[in-house]
């Protein structure tokens, strides 16, 4: 179908369903829904509309209760994008009964309790509006004065596709420049142990003192690739206070380590 076909064939889908009886309405909305999803035009300026729509967000701004607990008032959308991408998602789901249309009729659009006015009511509200802010669309796309949405719809899903592209990519090099930082840290911490076991070995200390100082050296060189980020803490607070208590021994060593550490960490 052409665009023009496609509009023709919405616009009367959309007269059957607002000159028709109420006791008929469900089989005329059908095919009011049928005539929407074979317009590719159509489909994708509410494609447009939906996106980042909040239905449910929607619902209670649209939908306001009254004093009356069983009655409420229908608020029409301020914007066209909102009326479109809110009326659509009210008539798929009166469609698929999910929403009670009696109830919502009632409830939302009651008329002196009559059920033929409600309906006229709820066409007028918001099957007209909607109408006709598709046609106005589909006329300026058919003229030329309005970008096809088909056209717009890609562009915006082919740069919604470069940015995932592009932050994928960008996530993958922090996280490469994570590992090497935390490679390379890991590798420097492990060499300051070794040195410092070197140191303690060769000191004067008593054999009990070295025998307890290698053992807290030991304990952080084997947690620094556990993934416990406790047990690493743990290990290096138990360095910190060794190194504290033997100054000349670990001379500088509280403070390169501890941003050797921070790599580490924040590379688990």
């Amino acid at each position: 179908m052409t665009k023009v076909d496609e509009l023709n064939l919405f616009l009367e889908s959309a007269d059957d369903l607002i000159e028709s009886k109420y006791i008929i309405a469900d089989v005329k909305l059908a095919n009011f829904l049928r005539s929407i999803a074979m317009s590719d035009t159509i489909i994708a300026i509410l494609k447009n509309c939906l996106n980042d729509f909040d239905y449910m967000e929607a619902q209670r701004k649209y939908f306001v209760k009254s004093q009356q607990a069983d009655k409420g008032e229908f608020v029409t959308p301020a914007s066209s994008r909102e009326l479109l991408a809110f009326v659509f998602n009210i008539l798929v789901d009166i469609d698929a009964k999910r929403i009670d249309f009696n109830q919502l009729l009632s409830r939302y659009f009651f008329v002196d309790g009559s059920r033929s006015a409600a309906y006229e009511a709820f066409t007028a509200a918001m099957i007209k509006p909607f109408v006709n802010v598709i046609k106005m669309l589909m006329e300026g796309v058919v003229d030329g004065t309005i970008q096809d949405p088909i056209e717009a719809l890609n562009a915006q899903e082919g740069l919604k596709a470069k940015e995932l592209a592009e932050k994928v990519q960008t996530e993958r090099r922090e996280r490469e420049l994570l590992m090497k930082a935390y490679g390379k840290s890991l590798k420097a911490i492990r060499d300051i142990l070794a040195a410092d076991k070197q140191k303690v070995k060769d000191s004067k200390l008593k054999d009990t003192a070295k025998e307890e100082i290698t053992l807290v050296i030991d304990m952080l060189d084997s947690v620094l690739e556990s993934d416990d980020k406790d047990a690493i803490q743990y290990a290096f607070i138990a360095y910190k206070n060794v190194a504290k208590a033997n100054v000349f021994m670990f001379f500088g060593r509280v403070g390169k380590v501890t941003k050797l550490i921070k790599d580490v960490l924040n590379g688990i």
